[in-house]
């Protein structure tokens, strides 16, 4: 029931991955005077760069936790500018082991005119977190039998993951379009031209998904540290207590996830209806927490928890 294991944060929910990986790059173009069978040619292929300047994902995962914690009430016992600090250096450990993602990004810049390498990322970033979706259920039913909310808070949670992944599927879907249309382009320069297309039809996506997330991401934080005695417990508490969290103030965080939640999925239904009505019927969700509920092992079970329903 470890923090890191909530959710699309896993792997560094990554809005900012994302971006590093789709729009804070450039194409540029690259001449090579090639000599064959005798004969010279000039042959002109493009490649990548990073946009500069670039925030480095520690900055970045540093001012979200600063927003964060600016935003809600701090239990005594902890110092924000501490819960920041440690909660950023966890996020950032965890980034900085992560070869594939790493090694995903390094692909585009490395990437020459053959090939799709915008729409291969996009798609690597899909499948990973579909891979990891059943898990992710799995953590929210262990998390409700280790706390006396409802199960139709949890179930909010699970519908998160379902929204972001249909995000995924519609930016890997736009993405290929977009940069299919690129990719027959006869000059560099046309080239250049469709590929911002391409930006400026996911950027308004990514911003709204990251929106979201933020409001996603503050409430779970909040939970945590009302529900932990030290820093080194909010990685997993034992158990989330209704009781030691601010009636109104957990109230208003709940508001704003549900108020962005609902926005968010509106926005996403103007790029692909199918896929959010696939990924957020309530009753296949609460199927889902259900069937994992039982599937958990017997060990797992807070009798305790249960009982008091």
């Amino acid at each position: 029931m470890a923090f890191a294991t909530s959710g699309a944060h896993s792997f560094g929910y990554s809005g900012s991955a994302l971006r590093y990986g789709l729009v804070d790059i450039k194409p540029i173009k690259v001449v090579e005077n090639i000599k064959r069978l005798g004969l010279k040619f000039r042959r002109v292929t493009r490649t990548f760069e990073s946009l500069q300047p670039s925030k480095s994902y520690a900055d970045l995962v540093t001012f979200e936790n600063e927003k964060i914690f600016g935003t809600v009430e701090i239990p005594k016992w902890f110092e924000a500018e501490k819960l920041v600090k440690t909660l950023s250096q966890y996020s950032i450990q965890n980034y900085e082991k992560d070869t594939e993602l790493k090694d995903a990004v390094k692909n585009i810049r490395e990437s020459e005119r053959k090939g799709r390498p915008l729409v291969s990322f996009a798609q690597f970033m899909k499948n990973r977190f579909e891979s990891k979706r059943d898990y992710y259920v799995e953590v929210e039913a262990e998390r409700f039998l280790n706390s006396n909310f409802p199960l139709s808070f949890y179930n909010k949670l699970v519908v998160f993951d379902n929204t972001y992944y249909a995000f995924l599927k519609i930016l890997e879907d736009t993405v290929r379009l977009y940069e299919f249309r690129a990719s027959v382009s006869r000059s560099f320069d046309l080239y250049k031209k469709r590929f911002n297309e391409i930006k400026r039809r996911i950027i308004p996506a990514l911003d709204q998904m990251d929106s979201c997330w933020f409001s996603y991401d503050r409430l779970k934080k909040y939970l945590l540290i009302w529900n932990s005695k030290d820093y080194e417990e909010i990685f997993n508490p034992k158990f989330l207590d209704m009781k030691n969290v601010s009636s109104p103030e957990f109230g208003e965080i709940c508001k704003d996830y549900d108020r962005k939640l609902i926005e968010t999925r509106q926005f996403l239904l103007g790029y692909s209806p199918e896929y959010l009505h696939k990924e957020l019927d309530s009753d296949e969700t609460t199927k889902k927490m259900f069937s994992k509920l039982i599937m958990l092992p017997s060990s797992s079970l807070n009798l305790g928890t249960l009982s008091s329903r």
